[in-house]
């Protein structure tokens, strides 16, 4: 039963892991189209400046230069985008192992910092009630307690 409900456990983390590593590279890769969008809008004010300065009196100027050097900061920054959405996309899952935690009457005591308990504990049954179905240790298919063999998976209980 603790099986089925680590392995319940281990694929929402996945899951949210998966969700986590998506919105970072949807917010690199937005980062990039915004300064890539940046510097065209400096090669356009570029061009109309040379064209201008070219046709009138000639190329010469510090404005070029302040153009070029936001040019050559805003492509760094690019690359530096770049490396981050690769090093995200490389990125693997790896669960990570807790202790158990303390049992109140209330059930498990769960840490601010992760989202899931780190061990699954049924609620405590009455003493004086004796059970009367089980879990498949397999597949965690529910059963009356005489039953032998699980009736979905076949596993001997």
């Amino acid at each position: 039963m603790s099986d089925f409900f680590g392995k319940l456990k281990s694929g929402a983390g996945r899951v949210a892991f998966e969700a986590d590593k998506m919105n970072r590279l949807n917010r690199a890769k937005g980062d990039v189209e915004k300064l890539k969008s940046q510097i065209q809008s400096h090669y356009i004010k570029l061009g109309e400046m040379y064209y201008t300065q070219r046709a009138s009196m000639g190329v010469t100027g510090s404005a070029y230069d302040e153009i070029c050097q936001a040019i050559m900061n805003l492509e760094h920054q690019v690359e530096t985008k770049n490396e981050d959405i690769q090093r995200i996309n490389a990125e693997i899952y790896t669960p990570q192992v807790t202790q158990p935690t303390a049992q109140t009457v209330a059930g498990p005591v769960q840490s601010p910092s992760t989202p899931f308990p780190s061990q699954y504990t049924p609620p405590s049954a009455p003493v004086s009630a004796a059970p009367t179905t089980k879990f498949c240790p397999n597949c965690g298919k529910e059963m009356p307690v005489e039953t032998k063999f699980c009736p979905d998976c076949g596993t001997k209980v």
